[in-house]
């Protein structure tokens, strides 16, 4: 694996910001043809520079959201967050330092399917509690690179 070049670095930084846009556009802006932007692009990803690819729903898809605070029976993320991946409506876990021992973001329908992912992690082994903080109103979100 070689470090990324100023050109790898730009043709991340256009995924980042639209992972959607064509070969031929990455390759105008970067001053490269449609087939070395391909084979760039291929190194990444074969690096683990790229490590997939995903959308983000617009704020009409989503439903409910909300993030999850849950403290664990000694702090025992790595047994909890096992029993957690089942549950689909989580779409991210984090162990977190501090009084709270995990952060879930979960998408789920509505209001009651979001009780429901609640109600699950709560009774989950290991879990002692579970603060809810609803989702009101999404001010901005950065692609993450």
């Amino acid at each position: 694996m070689r470090e990324p070049d100023a050109i790898d670095s730009a043709i991340l930084d256009l995924l980042c910001a639209d992972s959607r846009q064509p070969l031929k556009q990455i390759g105008a802006a970067v001053g490269l043809s449609v087939s070395s932007v391909q084979e760039r692009i291929a190194r990444l990803v074969a690096d683990g520079l790229i490590a997939g690819y995903s959308i983000r729903r617009g704020a009409s898809l989503r439903g409910a959201r909300a993030y999850m605070l849950v403290t664990t029976l000694g702090a025992q993320c790595a047994v909890v967050a096992p029993q957690l991946m089942g549950i689909a409506e989580i779409v991210r876990c984090d162990s977190v330092a501090g009084e709270t021992d995990m952060v879930l973001l979960v998408e789920a329908a509505d209001g009651a399917a979001l009780q429901a992912v609640r109600d699950r992690v709560a009774a989950t082994e290991g879990v002692v509690s579970v603060v809810t903080l609803p989702v009101m109103v999404e001010r901005f979100a950065r692609q993450q690179p």
